[in-house]
Formats: C-alpha cells, sequence, structure tokens
C-alpha cells in the first residue's frame, strides 16, 4: 500500500497522512430518459416527444426550475435471440437532468416522471455544493494528521521535528478502499473526526498526503 513504501533516499521523517470527512447532501441529481421504440422513425419522434411533453409538464406543475434536457436522438434498436440478431425498431429518446435541493422530494418526483412517461431511471446521486471546500478542509487535516504523526516518531527517536521539506499528494481512494484481486484493500484514516453515528447515505470525502520533514538534535536552538 502506498503509506508504507520504502523511503528510497532517506533525508529526515516522511509520514502520511489522511483524513475523512462525512457531510449529509444538500442536493440530489436525478437523470431520467423517455423513450419509445417504433416501427418507423416518425412514429418512434412523435411518440417519444408527446411523452416528454406531459414529462416537462409534470415538472412544470410541481415547480421545479432546475431541469435540463437533451435533443431527441435516434438508434436503430436489435435484439440477439437464439444467436439471431432481430431488428425491434427505431429507438427515440430524450434525456432529463434534475436537481433538487429539498431532498424529501426525490420520490416523489422520481414518481411523478415516470407516472408521466418516464421510462428509463439512469441514476440518482446525493451530492453536495460545498464539495470544493469540503476538500479543501479534508486535505488541511490530512497535513495536520500528518504533522502529529512525525512529532509522535520525533519524540520516541530523542530528535526535534524540523520544517517541511517535501509534500505529495495522495490519491484518497486508498482510504474508502479499492479492489487488489480478490481482496478489498482499505487504509484506515489518521483523522476520521469524533466517533459517532452518522448517516450511511453521507458523502464521503477524503484527503491523504505524504509530508517530508527535516530532523534536528534534541539541543538544537
Amino acid at each position: 500500500m502506498y503509506e508504507s513504501q520504502p523511503i528510497q533516499t532517506p533525508f529526515g521523517v516522511s509520514v502520511f497522512g489522511s483524513a475523512i470527512l462525512r457531510v449529509s447532501p444538500d442536493v440530489a441529481s436525478i437523470e431520467v430518459s423517455v423513450s419509445r421504440i417504433e416501427n418507423q422513425p416518425k412514429s418512434a419522434f412523435s411518440s417519444a416527444r408527446k411523452a416528454t411533453s406531459e414529462v416537462r409538464n409534470f415538472l412544470k406543475k410541481a415547480n421545479i426550475g432546475d431541469v435540463g434536457s437533451s435533443r431527441v436522438t435516434l438508434s436503430q434498436e436489435f435484439r440477439y435471440s437464439g444467436g439471431e440478431q432481430r431488428f425491434l425498431g427505431y429507438k427515440a429518446k430524450v434525456g432529463f437532468n434534475i436537481v433538487l435541493e429539498d431532498l424529501d422530494l426525490v420520490e416523489e418526483i422520481l414518481i411523478g416522471v415516470v407516472d408521466a412517461g418516464a421510462n428509463e431511471v439512469n441514476s440518482v446521486r446525493f451530492q453536495t455544493r460545498d464539495l470544493k471546500a469540503l476538500r479543501a478542509q479534508a486535505r488541511e487535516r490530512a497535513v495536520e494528521a500528518a504533522a502529529e504523526k512525525a512529532r509522535t516518531y520525533c519524540n520516541a527517536a530523542k530528535v526535534r521535528l524540523g520544517s517541511v521539506l517535501h509534500i505529495e499528494d495522495v490519491n484518497p481512494d486508498i482510504l474508502t478502499g479499492r479492489n487488489e484481486g480478490h481482496v478489498r484493500i482499505q487504509v484506515e484514516p489518521d483523522d476520521a473526526g469524533d466517533l459517532r453515528a452518522f448517516d450511511p447515505g453521507a458523502i464521503t470525502v477524503a484527503g491523504a498526503v505524504r509530508v517530508g520533514f527535516s530532523i534536528l538534535p534534541e539541543d538544537a536552538g
């Protein structure tokens, strides 16, 4: 794992620091699509546009203003069965992206757009608008965790911690786990915040860093 890699050129003390923040989401992004398959392109377009109009009407009545939609697309649809390819028809499709700040509306809006004619639910993602600031906070706490670890090592070695010589950003994905073969590898963060219950649907924001410090004799001025 990254944090246990040997130092090729020892220069002082090199430590890995990490931190994880868990925050409740404050916005939901819903992606749905209206698709219709007909024997002829004209019929597919007409059917898709009718359903699209119904979805837009529902969203307008529900006072959902943050809505984006794609242009209608057309493709040929086939089904493979018994080693043979069978033509199903022409598929006309329109995608919608809906952003909700009231998370309590997610279920109602999903039911409404499906009832109105959307027949593909592509994704429902819970996010936060403060992601940039939270990432900065996680990185700051990762550096603080690295400095605290370095001081502990220096105290044990009876030397003094010197100035920062090197800072290297580390991909924080190692904190939330990665697959190596059939084994799930996960690194425990140095700073995971206070031990308390948290929302299982909370957003995890992580920071990880490797910091190199100089070391000074204990009696250095």
